[in-house]
């Protein structure tokens, strides 16, 4: 280790641990085939197609953060103001998913097929709604509930279930509230003001503020005897 706490390879404390975290997660996740194999849930995770992922998540967005969306009013708790969906957040977390353990079935789909399997068990008519996808025609309490379910799996195979959703909705509202939805990669910098920065009341951006400029209480000068 050099003096600059570094291990090698010009790896830092902080690079290490987080690549040993990512590791970790990944290594954990690494079994939700299996998990779903012995739940009867693989070929259906299989089968997810793109249009029923982003239903699922779409309602999981607004389940973490609501907002005045159709996806907000139909599980009657919502916002007047903009939420997760209208920042952008579902692309946003499908990706993260996808991009964090590339995998078959991807970790995007492995997750909508969970939430929807577990959604009839909490309200059966869920399958049959005004979205495809059961877990987003379910009202915010019995969606509480589905995430309730799961957390609550047991059995040598749940690890990976439960290690994936109780960060799933740390993942959302991370997403929710960046500037991951207005960021334009390629010019490095954003289209419009993020909505995290409106919903949070954040300024932005700045060298400096006028709060800490000058002298406390407009004095000209430091006092002599401080």
């Amino acid at each position: 280790m050099t003096e600059e706490g570094s291990f090698g390879m010009g790896l830092s404390r902080r690079e290490l641990l987080g690549r040993a975290t990512l590791l970790a997660g990944g290594a954990v996740l690494a079994g939700l085939p299996d998990a779903l194999r012995v739940r009867g849930w693989l070929e259906d995770a299989y089968s997810a197609g793109p249009n029923i992922v982003e239903e699922t998540m779409k309602g999981v967005v607004a389940f973490v953060v609501p907002g005045r969306d159709r996806y907000s009013i139909a599980q009657g708790t919502k916002s007047a103001k903009a939420g997760g969906i209208e920042a952008g957040a579902t692309s946003a977390v499908i990706q993260t998913l996808d991009r964090y353990l590339p995998s078959n079935p991807s970790l995007s789909a492995t997750a909508a097929t969970i939430l929807n399997q577990v959604a009839p068990a909490v309200r059966p008519a869920s399958a049959r709604g005004k979205f495809p996808s059961a877990f987003a025609n379910l009202s915010f309490a019995e969606k509480a509930k589905v995430f309730q379910t799961v957390e609550g799996f047991s059995g040598s195979d749940a690890g990976s279930i439960r290690f994936l959703f109780g960060n799933l909705p740390d993942l959302v509202a991370f997403a929710a509230y960046s500037e991951v939805g207005v960021l334009d990669r390629r010019r490095g910098r954003l289209r419009r003001r993020p909505l995290g920065w409106s919903l949070t009341q954040y300024g932005g951006t700045a060298d400096g503020h006028p709060e800490f400029k000058g002298y406390l209480e407009n004095r000209r000068a430091a006092e002599p005897n401080a």
